[in-house]
């Protein structure tokens, strides 16, 4: 149900962003932010488009990022 709502409403735009990516790479500066956002985008496509394949993948990983947080924030103070 949720990858055949994935697959109707994100793969349409996640292939017109792919296009226009695959469009701008050869036009813009490698070294600008610009062509650093195009380099990264285009080289991390499959991580970005995989939860359109299994709906049980959530699209974010808000939660983990939250969770660890404490860590990382904690690491930090235990330092000194």
């Amino acid at each position: 149900c949720m990858r055949r709502f994935r697959q109707q409403h994100s793969v349409p735009i996640l292939n017109a962003l792919k296009v226009w990516l695959d469009d701008m790479a050869p036009k813009v500066l490698p070294d600008s932010k610009l062509g650093d956002a195009v380099s990264y985008t285009r080289n991390q496509w499959d991580y970005l488009t995989r939860y359109t394949e299994d709906g049980r993948m959530p699209i974010d990983n808000n939660l983990l990022e939250r969770d660890i947080r404490v860590f990382a924030t904690g690491r930090k103070c235990w330092l000194f």
